[in-house]
């Protein structure tokens, strides 16, 4: 992996696929809105199912596989923010060189 590579994946890493809010709030209206797709992902999957349409059944699986992948991403990201603020937490801002 050359250097200009390796500059953009790290970028990539620092940038979250999905953003979840650091608020309470914020976390709330996100799970709500997922709530809210994955009602929807389920009514759409039981009308496609009562129409016999596998078009509109295969749109609505698809669906829900996006509903999945956003909450398995947010949760990765969750993840990574609580272990990057343990690792601030436990490193020193600055150590003592012992030198004059």
């Amino acid at each position: 992996m050359s250097k200009t590579e390796s500059k953009k994946a790290g970028s990539k890493k620092d940038k979250p696929v999905v953003k979840v809010p650091k608020s309470t709030v914020g976390r709330a209206m996100f799970g709500g809105t997922q709530v809210l797709a994955a009602l929807s992902v389920a009514r759409s999957l039981r009308a496609a199912r009562a129409k016999g349409d596998r078009l509109a059944f295969v749109h609505a699986a698809l669906n829900a596989a996006t509903l999945v992948v956003t909450l398995l991403l947010a949760k990765r990201t969750m993840r990574e923010a609580k272990q990057a603020a343990e690792t601030e937490a436990a490193e020193p801002l600055m150590l003592p060189s012992g030198k004059k």
